[in-house]
């Protein structure tokens, strides 16, 4: 990993680079929201099975985290946060299960009763959890790959909160099969060309392992940013030559803000990119969001800083409904 890349005379604006989609510090990004969720006013059958998966996934974290609460009292201000997060989850899945329509059985979708996992005493709770939190992310993962584009933005959103909190992702990326010449694919990119070299700038500033880490996690945007070029049917957004970062690095600690920057950055452009039409191209958009988040929290945490707090990251508030229903 280089110490620092050079900077030439001059330099791409802030304004400049969030116009072209390498987005470093949220939602400034504008999305290809494939009509969001108006198109699946009615949630296609084909979306019930991945539908009803992730509402019963929800409900049993909620019971999980519940009976965490209830055992170990003394973390309730750290779970707490999470378990509100999980109950917005939820709240938004269910909107999509189409209001007053019965538990649509003939059609494959009723929804089991929730079932808490086994929580241990003490300190193995926080293990227990987060494993728990893995588990969910990769089923969002899965599930994205099968519903329609709307519903797996939504999924792939609630994965990368899961992957948050679990401060992790575990196996390896998904294979893509397709090519694509859909402009989520290039605000993808982009964004990758822009942690690539926001990384190049902030491992000049660490030593020891947290530089290990930062230079092993510039080496996996490096390959993401090779996969997004292979997908594309096009031409590729090429790289600015220098990026105005969104954190001046000084020290370690700005250091690690900056790579959380980075990949929150990331986030919203691989939900977009979840609404693509591929199945395949679905699933590795919401691993990219889920591994982006999940980098985030544990920079965050290396900086001392608040975990991350939205429950919908990369998901506009306008994607949390159907068109055209009640929320009864």
């Amino acid at each position: 990993m280089p110490e620092a890349p050079p900077r030439p005379p001059e330099p791409v604006s802030r304004r400049a680079l969030l116009g072209r989609g390498a987005v470093l510090g949220g939602g400034a990004l504008v999305l290809p929201w494939l009509a969001g969720c108006a198109a699946e006013a009615a949630a296609p059958r084909a979306d019930l099975p991945a539908l009803v998966g992730a509402i019963a996934s929800e409900q049993n974290l909620i019971a999980t985290y519940e009976a965490a609460r209830s055992m170990n009292r003394s973390l309730a201000g750290r779970l707490d946060p999470v378990l509100a997060h999980h109950r917005e989850h939820l709240d938004v899945l269910k909107r999509h299960y189409v209001p007053g329509s019965g538990d649509r059985a003939d059609e494959g979708g009723a929804i089991p009763a929730p079932r808490a996992s086994s929580v241990p005493r003490g300190g193995g709770v926080l293990v227990t959890l987060r494993d728990a939190e893995d588990r969910a992310a990769k089923e969002r993962r899965a599930e994205a790959a099968k519903a329609g584009p709307g519903l797996a933005q939504l999924l792939a959103s609630i994965g990368a909160c899961e992957a948050g909190h679990a401060m992790r992702v575990k196996g390896d990326v998904p294979r893509v099969r397709s090519r694509s010449g859909a402009d989520a694919v290039q605000k993808a990119l982009a964004g990758e060309h822009a942690a690539v070299y926001g990384y190049g700038v902030l491992g000049a500033r660490l030593q020891g392992p947290l530089r290990q880490t930062a230079k092993a996690v510039w080496n996996a945007h490096r390959a993401r940013r090779d996969e997004l070029i292979a997908i594309l049917s096009g031409t590729p957004v090429a790289a600015a030559a220098v990026y105005e970062l969104p954190v001046k690095v000084t020290s370690a600690r700005s250091a690690a803000r900056l790579a959380a920057a980075l990949e929150d950055g990331l986030v919203p452009a691989y939900v977009a990119l979840a609404g693509v039409s591929s199945p395949d191209l679905r699933a590795f958009a919401a691993d990219g969001a889920q591994r982006a988040m999940a980098r985030s929290a544990a920079w965050l945490s290396k900086a001392g800083a608040p975990a991350p707090r939205d429950a919908f990251p990369g998901l506009p508030s306008s994607a949390l409904s159907p068109h055209g229903e009640s929320d009864e």
